[in-house]
């Protein structure tokens, strides 16, 4: 039985995975298109606690490394920029840094299904001011939290200050020639806070992300779907449980694409997104395959 499955994984026709709705999807060639770069850019702005009014902006990059013919290499790193304002102080503004994440992927193609395995770790590059006042409530702090809220808390490892996370990702996907895909997502694995000024009480949490996307492909150049999300962090009382829903446009080839999407949260801490005070997510992004 262990022998049927290790053939069934044993890649037919490798490619880069496309674990994004985004993402480049290069068919049965990928050994032509090694290296990927893509990047997107957050926007959220609301009132938020209080009379706290919040501009949020976060671009992210990604690059992706074909490095053998099942074997790929992903770097991600995010940035957050913060304006807030209350009505009975000045505005405060903080550019942040996230924390650098790379992994490696095991990946393969059988039929219409794609698969993927790998393995993930930070970088603890984003850190918070000592100053207490600064560091709750205040900018630099807003403009962590609000970057992983505009995403519906998903890879919410990037903006865990003075934190290391070990990741394990497994991604299917499937694909059918109606131009109809399905795909699943499921992101496991452990922050471990290095210093106090992370605002997470407990030393090490576990993190399981759980993704579900659909798509069409209703023109060679247009895919239409919805990506649904969910967040667990048990032992973070603040955000342990994090719903969202995000439909999307792709639009673009092989080797150039352009994508839309709205992310919706659903439920506490950051939903229902449009109600008063709550917090809902425009992501703009792009890439290019050589």
């Amino acid at each position: 039985m262990l022998l049927a499955v290790v053939l069934w994984l044993a890649p037919g026709q490798a490619r880069a995975f496309p674990d994004e709705p985004y993402s480049l999807d290069e068919g049965t060639k990928a050994h032509t298109k090694r290296f990927h770069i893509m990047g997107e850019l957050g926007l959220f702005a609301g009132k938020l606690e209080g009379d706290q009014r919040s501009i949020i902006m976060s671009p992210l990059i990604e690059m992706r490394l074909q490095i053998a013919y099942s074997v790929l290499f992903q770097v991600v790193w995010g940035m957050a920029y913060a304006n807030v304002d209350r009505e009975d102080a000045d505005a405060d503004n903080a550019f942040r840094i996230g924390n650098p994440y790379a992994a490696f992927h095991y990946q393969g193609k059988k039929g219409q299904f794609s698969y993927r395995l790998g393995l993930g770790v930070t970088i603890p590059a984003a850190t918070l001011p000592d100053d207490l006042n600064d560091r709750i409530g205040g900018a630099a702090q807003s403009a962590y939290t609000l970057a992983a809220a505009l995403r519906g808390n998903t890879m919410y490892w990037l903006w865990d200050a003075h934190a290391v996370s070990v990741i394990i990702p497994i991604a299917f996907e499937r694909r059918k020639p109606s131009g109809f895909l399905w795909g699943a997502y499921l992101d496991t694995g452990a922050m471990i806070k290095i210093h106090d000024n992370n605002n997470r009480t407990s030393k090490t949490d576990f993190i399981m992300q759980m993704v579900a996307m659909m798509g069409y492909q209703a023109t060679d150049w247009l895919r239409v779907g919805s990506r649904f999300s969910l967040v667990l962090i048990p032992k973070f009382k603040e955000q342990n449980t994090q719903l969202a829903v995000e439909p999307y446009l792709r639009f673009g080839k092989d080797n150039a694409f352009g994508s839309i999407r709205l992310n919706i949260n659903i439920d506490n801490p950051w939903g229902f997104s449009f109600d008063d005070r709550q917090v809902w997510g425009l992501r703009l992004g792009g890439g290019a395959a050589f």
